[in-house]
């Protein structure tokens, strides 16, 4: 039988979750239990196969009693980036926002700042409700269409657009057109 951990792609979250749960005592079998999600998931995970939700990252690093700043603190601290190459990059997708996928930037920073890719499927948008956080972000259109909403005002972004505002301030966004919208955006705090 072939080692498991010859299997296992050592760039990506995985490794990381998978020194944490050891670090801690756990099995998978204890962190399935504890997590409610299946051994093979978690495993899955672990070398990099499955590319968690952020609410299942979450579930995961709330069993193992670390944060996800702390999380990727850790990354930083073992492994000291600070270039990110392309295949050093984190993909996550939040439950309940379909077609939108977020790639962590800066992944291992450990800064006061949180750069991503966002790519926003034809329709695809954060919802109809505004949402507020701690912070300020901003953002620039790469590519595609994109409505934005700050404080109820509706902005039409078309590449090489920026929009920046205090993420305190209720604002939510949609993909208006036929094609994908694609933003590169910085945030502080990091909020995943």
């Amino acid at each position: 039988m072939e080692d498991q951990t010859d299997q296992t792609d050592q760039s990506g979250i995985g490794q990381h979750l998978r020194r944490e749960r050891l670090d801690k005592g756990f099995t998978l079998e204890r962190l399935a239990e504890a997590t409610g999600l299946s051994r093979s998931y978690l495993s899955n995970v672990e070398r990099n196969v499955n590319s968690p939700t952020i609410n299942t990252l979450r579930t995961i690093v709330d069993a193992l009693g670390i944060t996800l700043s702390r999380l990727f603190h850790e990354i930083d601290r073992r492994e000291r980036r600070v270039v990110t190459r392309p295949d050093q990059r984190v993909e996550l997708t939040r439950a309940g926002v379909d077609g939108v996928t977020y790639t962590l930037l800066n992944p291992a920073s450990g800064g006061r700042l949180e750069l991503m890719m966002l790519e926003l499927a034809p329709g695809a948008s954060s919802g109809d409700r505004p949402h507020t956080h701690v912070g300020e972000e901003a953002g620039v259109l790469l590519s595609g269409e994109l409505d934005y909403w700050v404080d109820g005002v509706h902005h039409r972004l078309r590449p090489g657009d920026t929009v920046s505002f205090p993420s305190t301030t209720p604002h939510r966004y949609h993909n208006p057109g036929t094609e994908p919208a694609v933003c590169v955006w910085a945030e502080t705090p990091p909020g995943f």
